[in-house]
């Protein structure tokens, strides 16, 4: 697990807090610190939409298709109070035909078990393994490399406040 630790002295975190104070309560940074952090993650988000949508169809059924549904709650999340941070993920809500955990099923190795056409027919169903975590992680040096860059530009601005 990567780990940063910061220590500045005391009036560091003054000047800080004044500068966010000068940014009119810090409402507007927060929202463009949030809104460039949306867009360092978003090539995360469109791959593994992507992903999942590619993965092998089923037969046709009534209903919302369950790819569908899972890529539709693909969704990035940015937390800039507490503990702040940015991640990716997959909403259980709203996913169709009583199944929240879809998502989660569909990135594993060993499926799920549900009925087809009578109470007495059970078949097991497999998703496509790995294809939410090894997508991201394939993508996670340059989603990370783009977070970094939009910390350094808030940084910088504090900065030249200072």
């Amino acid at each position: 697990m990567d780990v940063v630790e910061v220590r500045p002295d005391p009036a560091t975190f003054r000047r800080v807090a004044a500068a966010l104070d000068a940014e009119a309560d810090g409402r507007q940074w927060r929202r463009e610190l949030a809104t460039e952090l949306h867009a360092a993650l978003a090539p995360g988000v469109d791959a593994a939409r992507a992903a999942i949508l590619a993965m092998p169809g089923g037969l046709p059924h009534a209903g919302e298709p369950l790819r569908q549904a899972i890529a539709a709650a693909v969704v990035s999340e940015i937390r800039l109070t507490g503990a702040a941070g940015a991640r990716i993920r997959v909403r259980k809500r709203g996913m169709p035909r009583n199944f929240p955990n879809a998502p989660r099923r569909t990135n594993a190795r060993r499926g799920w078990r549900h009925p087809v056409f009578s109470p007495d027919v059970w078949v097991t169903q497999r998703g496509e393994p790995g294809w939410f975590d090894d997508t991201l992680l394939r993508r996670r040096p340059a989603m990370r490399a783009a977070a970094e860059k939009a910390l350094q530009a808030r940084a910088r601005r504090i900065a030249r406040r200072n």
